[in-house]
This record gives C-alpha cells, structure tokens and sequence, in this order.
C-alpha cells in the first residue's frame, strides 16, 4: 500500500541513522546490569514505565513510536522500511511505552545507599528501608534563616528553580484502530480494536514491558473506544506472548501478511459475552 506517512519519517528510517534514539537505547544496558540480580526487577522497571498516546502524526510521541518500530522490525527480522508505514498512520492511535530514566536511575541510588546504610550495621539482606533522604534546600546568604531576628530587606529574592526535563526512553509501541468484525450470529458487524505493529526493543523484554503496553491499550480500547473486543493478526512465533496476555486463536485460522503467517487472536475486554 502507498504510503503517505512515509514522508514525514523518511528522516527516521532506519533507526540506525538516529544517534541521539541509539543512545537512549544504549543506557537500557545499565538498566539491565542494575537490575541483573534484584528479584523484584520486574516491579522496578514496571514502576518507572509511562505511556503516551496519540492519535495520527503527532510528534515527539509518534516519531518515537516509527523509530522503536523500525528498529524492532527493520534491525531483526530485516523487513523493508517502506513495508512498516501505511495510510493508517494518520487514523490510528499510536502507544508508546517509556522508561523513565531519571526516576529510575535515583531510586538505584537510593537503594545502594540503603544497602551500603544497612551493611554498616550487618543487617544487610533484612529487608529494612530506612525513611528516603530529603534534599536540604539552603537559603541564599541575603536571606534570613528561621529563628533570626533580623529584619527582612525590602526586595525578597526569587527563586528559580533548576528544571530538568526527565529522560524518557521508548521501549515498546503499538498501533490501535477501531474495525469492523462480522458477528458470528450474522447480526450487524460489530466494532472492534484491532492492534497491529506490536513490538518492544530486546533489552526490554526481560521486564514484562510488552505485557505493560498491552494493557495500556486494552484499557484505551475500552474506556475511550468502548468497544468489547480486542482483535490482532498474531505471527506464529508471537502466539506464546498473545497467549499470555489472554488472546484466544479465531477458529484456529491463519493468514497471510507481508508473506509471514499469522493467526487472528482475540480478546474479550468485558465481562459481557458476544
């Protein structure tokens, strides 16, 4: 299908050619070697996740979520980056799952404080949290300090804050619609989501992020779609993780899609039956 998106991410394709997206994948590294032996790295990394969304070309969301797809599709599997993008673009809602990175990293060095605090008094490895450490803010020298008796000048300095954007990395995306799918009792066709260009980036997977996004959309899907199904074209060596994320195969059918096959999974996201 001719695409019209592809020219607003020609810039983007490959990923490869984005040095500043490669280095916010490249600390997914450190993410992993911090979070190598904790048990709860799942919960952790789960903890700092946020997710976006947008409806069309709208950027930094949507440019972060063709980046993240080239790079899972077009670096892995070796697909055509003309294939990823389609005229679906512009109507779809596009979720893009972040790391962030700043809250993630000061926790990290929160808990090696704590590790260090609590192996000075040999309880290290009981578990014991001791109260998160404030920042002392220091007045500046013109002002008075609590307790002092000297009067305030007339001007009262201001105060600016240091503001630091957080450092957002995309982890994993996915491409929602709403569709049409013909009713097994031959009553009219009922709308459904249908989600397509699922992926997560390697260093990511370990944590459950894919999982994470899923249920994002899910909920998007049926508090701002209000629809009741969930439908998506599953390639086979996906089926596992749709399985898991409770996608049921239609019928056990399979299809063909860019010559790779693949199985219709759905999923109810109510309670009412069909």
């Amino acid at each position: 299908m001719a695409s019209t998106a592809n020219a607003g991410v020609d810039g983007l394709c490959p990923a490869t050619r984005d040095a500043a997206a490669e280095v916010l994948w490249a600390k997914l590294d450190e993410v992993q070697k911090l979070l190598a032996n904790k048990p709860d790295a799942k919960e952790l990394f789960t903890k700092y996740t946020v997710f976006r969304s947008v409806v069309g070309e709208v950027k930094p969301v949507f440019t972060d979520s063709v980046r993240t797809r080239v790079k899972v599709f077009c670096e892995e599997p070796a697909f055509a980056v003309p294939e990823e993008c389609d005229d679906f673009e512009p109507v779809s809602l596009h979720v893009v799952a972040y790391l962030n990175y700043t809250l993630f990293m000061e926790e990290m060095r929160e808990l090696m404080v704590q590790a260090r605090l609590l192996k000075s008094i040999g309880m290290e490895g009981s578990g014991l949290r001791f109260q998160r450490r404030e920042q002392n803010i220091v007045a500046p020298d013109n002002e008075p300090r609590t307790g002092s008796s000297s009067k305030p000048s007339g001007q009262v300095p201001m105060h600016k804050p240091s503001y630091r954007p957080a450092t957002l990395i995309p982890v994993g995306t996915l491409r929602m619609r709403r569709v049409s799918k013909a009713s097994e009792a031959g009553k009219l066709a009922e709308v459904v989501a249908k989600m397509e260009r699922v992926c997560v980036v390697k260093s990511a997977r370990c944590f459950d992020a894919g999982r994470a996004l899923m249920r994002a959309a899910e909920k998007i899907a049926r508090d701002a779609f209000h629809v009741r199904w969930a439908l998506t074209y599953a390639q086979l060596s996906s089926k596992d993780f749709y399985t898991k994320a409770g996608y049921t195969p239609k019928d056990g059918r399979a299809c063909m899609d860019l010559h790779t096959p693949h199985v219709v999974m759905i999923k109810c996201l109510v309670d009412a039956s069909m």
